[in-house]
């Protein structure tokens, strides 16, 4: 079946899991300012070796490593020159994997767009030298857009959307390439249960430069009302801790009657220190991506800190008949 037949038919569609930490824990190289995209290039067999592990592992969904590759971002790495060779070398690694892995079953793959900035060195606060203009910004988001639809994607999956703003940036510029959009919002639960659009500041405290200055968040219902009704063909909520992603998902539930996804990270946000610490091993994991899948998401994977045994014991779950768990 196409995509958009198998999303018709309500089949469970699996999406991979971290790509970055995984090409870190094989030896790729890591950029403190623009994350793991440099490796595309300087370690290219590792990349794609990530790829096709989660294959194996049972992701119908493979993530080209493009999370950290516009053009301001790399401009922070000193990369900036290199933007087109970065993204187009990550989904041809993505559509390689697939050839080599996957020859008898369908498998997509997705590129990446997120409107992550060039952190300061040490921090993951944004780096004000290399913040661009709206203008600079939105034709970032439509170069990359533009080469992952050259390249071969099947699908832009935008990541990390936790504003209106910048997030309509990204949004027009995927649309416009005609390819299936699916959208990933990221959230945040406040202590009175209220759900906000995900704020760096609560969730990374101990990682932000001295001046960090916050932004003021969105509750997550003014963030979904604002982006579909730009248009996508998916939303979700992605990057989220695991005790935020199931109130996110019923905040979106109510906004939105399209096709679901869900793709948490492996962390519990801890009161005590004010920030996530990774707690979620692969049984809990796949155990709580059961319970959305049960509930109607119909996607669903791993974000950060997920690993390829958390997508074995995910799809082990989903296999599992419910009674016999």
């Amino acid at each position: 079946m196409t995509l958009n037949e198998t999303i018709a038919s309500g089949a469970t569609i699996v999406l991979d899991g971290a790509t970055g930490t995984e090409i870190a824990r094989l030896g790729g190289r890591m950029n403190s300012v623009a994350w793991c995209a440099e490796a595309n290039m300087t370690h290219p067999d590792i990349v794609r070796t990530v790829h096709e592990e989660y294959i194996r592992a049972g992701a119908d969904v493979i993530t080209a490593n493009t999370f950290a590759t516009s053009r301001h971002v790399l401009a922070g790495a000193g990369l900036d020159q290199e933007t087109m060779a970065i993204n187009r070398r990550a989904v041809e690694l993505a559509c390689e994997a697939r050839v080599n892995t996957a020859p008898g079953r369908p498998v997509w793959v997705a590129g990446s767009m997120s409107n992550m900035v060039a952190w300061i060195e040490g921090t993951v606060s944004p780096d004000p030298r290399y913040l661009p203009t709206r203008d600079e910004e939105a034709a970032n988001y439509r170069e990359v857009a533009d080469i992952f639809a050259e390249a071969g994607a099947d699908i832009l999956l935008l990541e990390m959307m936790s504003d209106i703003d910048r997030a309509s940036l990204c949004l027009e510029a995927a649309l416009a390439t005609g390819l299936p959009v699916w959208v990933g919002l990221s959230c945040s639960r406040l202590p009175d249960g209220s759900m906000i659009g995900w704020d760096i500041s609560r969730e990374e405290h101990g990682r932000l430069a001295a001046n960090h200055k916050p932004r003021i968040p969105l509750a997550l219902s003014e963030i979904v009302a604002g982006l579909t009704a730009m248009g996508g063909d998916v939303y979700g909520i992605m990057h989220s801790s695991i005790e935020a992603t199931g109130p996110g998902l019923e905040t979106l539930r109510r906004l939105w009657d399209g096709p679901v996804m869900a793709y948490p990270e492996t962390l519990l946000f801890d009161p005590t220190i004010n920030r996530s610490t990774a707690t979620v091993n692969p049984v809990e994991f796949a155990d709580a991506c059961r319970g959305w899948v049960d509930s109607g998401v119909q996607i669903i994977g791993g974000c950060c800190g997920t690993t390829i045994e958390h997508i074995h014991a995910l799809v082990a779950a989903l296999e599992t008949p419910r009674e016999a768990a």
